[in-house]
């Protein structure tokens, strides 16, 4: 599955911002309810050591009035919800304070307390340890309602003997509860501290809860907008960052075309702009190699230049020739020499690029390479570098095609009134010597030998109009084309007379020439069937 970068930037950011605003917010009701708390519990503490203060005659005293209004004062503290005193026994020394809703309103508040009832022994919620007995010791934590506090009457007015009503449900949740020893100094000048009871205060926390939940919904509604804000931002930076990725797509894309003009611009002053910059210099440099390739094209055949151009190094390390059979083609305009005295310099080049630029694409669509241009004279060669298995067949179907398009020429220029132009073709098949000639600075790809010397000298003997081959090639090709028999020829550097042969390509009726197929090869003779068109398929070598 395709997950644009876009997308992929756009959850990080997310992810990030949703990490962050929740940590931020976490940390700030965390701070906020450590604050609140610390503050309650400051505020319990002072209530709690205050009483225990007030609290040490009359628990010396046993006296329980002084202690009631100390337990039913402290409920008029902000936040107290209870208070009782226990003596050294556990007991409870005064009835215990609870502060209860009332029926009136919603937000007042009744004192109810309870008489005999609760004279009975009070566990507390928490226990100060049997230690060192210290006017700074205290114990404090945060507890669920107690059961005892669940059980509070709603009325005051409850006798020793009648049972007692529930009363209903406490609101509160949490409560904080805090626990401080009633101590009293021993004789004058002695250390000693005695423990005379526990002062126990309970504060609601209710106040803290809903404080920490307004807080938390303000922080959340905060987070909630960063990350909104996060999500249209990480969109947009994710738009900006991709819109030059999508541009460079798009030029790669244009590349791939073959368009190297193309270019990127240059939007960002950044990393992606260092991109963009490279790939512009990269488009450059492609569309310098393309053209240097083109032209290097013009200069030696496809073959050679594509062999070149695949392993330059390889190929000029390979200075040393290789033995190979091959098929070497001469072809040469006759009477250039008279036809170029009647024209201009510039129309002597334009004439000769003109018919070699003709002859030369025949032979590049037959897989011939261009050895080299003589003048008016072409050297080419079929089997290398590449060999094709057919190439003697190729050079010969050359050697008919460029004669047949000569004479479609000629009935144009004659038709203008201009002067024909004939060419003479030769082809030898035999073994040479092909590779780079030449020095590491300037190689030329070439083939030599006795069988490229006798094609030259063949040519020579081509009349206009004519192909002229060697015994080699007829024995190659025999079964398709029509040849005719030469008396052998001397050439030079030949002890022995050399049988040549000509192809039968007559002028000015090449529309009637036979047509000869390795399918229709073993039919009767043309005379026998009547005259037949060029054809030339791709025979299979032996």
């Amino acid at each position: 599955m395709k997950v644009s970068i876009r997308f992929k930037i756009s959850g990080l950011i997310v992810v990030l911002v949703f990490l962050l605003m929740g940590g931020v917010g976490y940390a700030i009701i965390n701070l906020v309810r450590d604050s609140f708390l610390e503050e309650i519990k400051l505020r319990a503490l002072i209530l709690a050591r205050n009483i225990s203060f007030s609290a040490r005659d009359p628990l010396i005293e046993n006296d329980n009035l002084p202690l009631f209004n100390l337990v039913h004062g402290a409920l008029r503290h902000e936040g107290s919800v209870y208070s009782y005193i226990l003596d050294t026994a556990g007991r409870t020394a005064a009835s215990p304070a609870v502060l209860m809703p009332s029926e009136v309103g919603e937000d007042s508040m009744e004192i109810h307390l309870a008489n005999s009832f609760w004279q009975k022994e009070l566990t507390g919620a928490i226990e100060i340890p049997e230690k060192k007995v210290d006017d700074n010791q205290y114990e404090a934590k945060i507890i669920e309602v107690p059961g005892w506090l669940k059980n509070v009457y709603a009325s005051d007015t409850i006798g020793p003997n009648e049972q007692p009503k529930p009363a209903p449900e406490p609101s509160w949740t949490d409560i904080y509860e805090l626990a401080v020893p009633v101590v009293i100094k021993g004789v004058e000048g002695s250390v000693t501290r005695k423990k005379m009871g526990e002062v126990h205060v309970g504060i609601d926390l209710t106040s803290l809860q809903q404080t920490s939940r307004r807080i938390q919904m303000v922080v959340g509604g905060i987070a909630i907008v960063g990350i909104v804000i996060g999500i249209l931002g990480a969109f947009g930076l994710g738009a900006l960052l991709i819109r030059p990725l999508k541009a460079l797509v798009k030029g790669v894309a244009e590349i791939a075309r073959g368009n190297f003009d193309y270019r990127v611009r240059k939007r960002t002053n950044d990393e992606i702009g260092d991109l963009t910059t490279a790939f512009n210099v990269m488009a450059k440099d492609l569309k310098d190699k393309v053209l240097i390739e083109d032209a290097f094209k013009r200069y030696v055949s496809h073959q050679v230049a594509d062999e070149i151009l695949e392993d330059p190094d390889g190929f000029a390390k390979s200075l040393k020739g290789e033995r190979r059979q091959i098929t070497a083609f001469f072809a040469d305009i006759r009477s250039f020499t008279t036809i170029s005295e009647q024209l201009t310099p510039e129309e002597v080049v334009s004439f000769l690029n003109y018919y070699l630029t003709e002859m030369t694409t025949i032979i590049f669509n037959n897989e011939g390479t261009i050895d080299k241009f003589m003048g008016d004279c072409i050297m080419a060669v079929f089997g290398a570098p590449v060999m094709h298995g057919d190439d003697v067949y190729k050079a010969v179907k050359s050697g008919v095609e460029i004669q047949k398009k000569i004479e479609a020429l000629n009935k144009e220029r004659i038709a203008r009134g201009e002067q024909d132009i004939h060419v003479g073709i030769g082809i030898n098949y035999g073994e040479a010597i092909v590779g780079n000639v030449g020095s590491t600075q300037r190689l030329e790809y070439t083939v030599i030998g006795d069988s490229v010397n006798t094609a030259s000298r063949i040519q020579g003997l081509a009349q206009s109009g004519e192909i002229v081959v060697t015994h080699a090639v007829y024995q190659e090709v025999k079964d398709f084309f029509e040849f005719l028999p030469m008396d052998p020829v001397k050439v030079k550097g030949k002890a022995k007379p050399l049988a040549v042969w000509k192809i039968k390509v007559p002028i000015h009726t090449s529309e009637t020439y036979p047509l000869r197929t390795p399918e229709n090869k073993d039919k009767p003779k043309p005379e026998q069937e009547g005259p037949k068109p060029f054809g030339f398929p791709s025979p299979q070598p032996e």
